[in-house]
């Protein structure tokens, strides 16, 4: 046995494709086309064979990683995944010889050997298991400590996020889940292999679980038993100074850990005097209003420096950001809402900007989890309890600004006048905000 045919694997793959939800997300919009097959290269010949598809349409390009097996093998491998068959194909050089093309991603034995072929033989597995997540790629994590995020839908040059993880822990940033290894071919990033660490908790799980304990002191008992405030009066900052599940040391703790971020990247890429013009069109550009003011403000504190401007993450939130064992760890570098571009399911497009536009992220973020902490208390608490989720909020948001305004090194990279850092974060906020009113699904 060798492998099937090229035009037989092309044929499978079209039909295959037009079934495939994130493909037609893909394409949508965008000028219509024929998809061909570019190259397609076996990985392995044999059974279970492996060959690697890449198509074409138009100026977009995708990936499609296909097994084989005899008929009889197939269901045992597939075990409820039929759904991933692309059909039968005749083999190079044996017309007679009939086997099953299947979406690769489908069969365990041949993902542990994508593993070992995308870390060149480095790491090995035993088992696998499939994460849902974004359409256009796939997420797989091996023996609970790898994570492969693999490609489908390609672009040209450096991913982003690839780019950065590796440029960070070449700069010696270790606040990271550690890339382990990436995958390369036509111009591409075609996969990337990172540590899965499974005890590492969601900061903004974690932030919630602190609010919603605290305002448990709105309701008539706390989880203990103890009597509540409705109807008392309390300081709500006293409240919150005092509540068991106190987030606020963690906060200052990842303010620290956002300050040497932004020290790597700008070891890493760069740093540059930061531009007023720049700076205020990114909130004058939203068109509200209330952010046109705030961009006249800002072209009053370019008087006076506006600190620099470094490549920055561009989506950091609490989602972003994970506690472990090794203390806060930036989590990913995806999707941006913000500056998404028109593409379905976009990599976080490179952006150079002021570090503040990261902490308005994460300060917005915490407005986000206040909000949605709010929404779930009944309507008899509602006052209390938003006055308790505006002090966690503004207690945290101290805290997390605290700590970065502390740590070495950040005074090169922000305004030299405090009150000029107010003004940029404060309109980097109301961008968040304004967007969010616009598309709240953005977060």
């Amino acid at each position: 046995m060798t492998a099937p045919t090229e035009t037989s694997l092309a044929d499978l793959a079209r039909t295959y494709l037009e079934r495939q939800v994130w493909f037609h997300r893909a394409i949508a919009g965008k000028p219509a086309g024929e998809l061909s097959l570019v190259a397609a290269d076996v990985l392995r010949e044999g059974e279970p064979g492996l060959a690697r598809l890449l198509l074409a349409r138009g100026a977009q390009r995708f990936q499609l990683l296909t097994g084989w097996r005899e008929a009889t093998a197939v269901g045992g491998v597939l075990k409820g995944r039929e759904s991933a068959l692309l059909g039968s194909a005749s083999l190079r050089g044996n017309a007679n010889h009939g086997v099953l093309v299947y979406d690769a991603l489908a069969d365990d034995d041949l993902l542990t050997r994508l593993l070992a072929l995308v870390t060149e033989g480095r790491e090995s597995a035993e088992r696998v298991r499939r994460v849902a997540t974004l359409v256009s790629h796939a997420s797989l994590v091996f023996d609970e400590r790898l994570f492969m995020k693999c490609y489908r839908v390609l672009e040209e040059g450096e991913r982003p996020e690839v780019e950065m993880m590796f440029r960070l822990e070449a700069a010696g940033f270790e606040a990271l889940l550690q890339p382990i290894a990436r995958w390369r071919g036509y111009g591409c990033d075609l996969a990337v292999v990172r540590e899965f660490l499974p005890s590492a908790l969601e900061g903004r799980l974690l932030a919630l679980t602190s609010l919603r304990d605290l305002l448990a002191h709105a309701s008539g008992t706390d989880e203990q038993g103890a009597i509540g405030y409705v109807g008392g009066e309390i300081d709500p900052d006293v409240e919150t100074a005092s509540a068991g599940g106190d987030f606020s040391a963690e906060m200052r703790r990842l303010g620290v850990m956002t300050a040497g971020l932004h020290a790597a990247m700008s070891a890493a890429f760069g740093a540059q005097a930061a531009e007023p013009a720049s700076v205020a069109r990114i909130v004058t550009g939203a068109g509200s209003p209330r952010l046109a003011a705030l961009g006249e403000q800002i072209g009053a504190a370019a008087r006076g420096s506006l600190g620099v401007s470094i490549r920055v993450h561009g989506d950091y939130h609490l989602r972003r950001v994970m506690r472990t064992e090794r203390g806060w760890l930036v989590a990913g570098f995806g999707d941006d809402p913000l500056y998404a571009s028109a593409k379905p399911d976009p990599s976080l497009a490179p952006r150079v900007g002021s570090p503040i536009e990261d902490l308005a992220d994460m300060c917005f973020s915490l407005h986000r989890v206040a909000a949605e902490a709010l929404a779930q208390r009944p309507t008899s608490e509602a006052e209390v309890a938003a006055g308790l989720a505006a002090a966690w909020e503004r207690r945290n948001r101290e805290a997390f600004l605290a700590g970065y305004r502390e740590s070495d090194g950040v005074g090169s990279l922000l305004p030299e006048s405090p009150e000029t850092v107010e003004v940029l974060l404060t309109a980097f906020e109301a961008v968040r905000a304004d967007r969010y009113e616009a598309t709240p699904a953005a977060r």
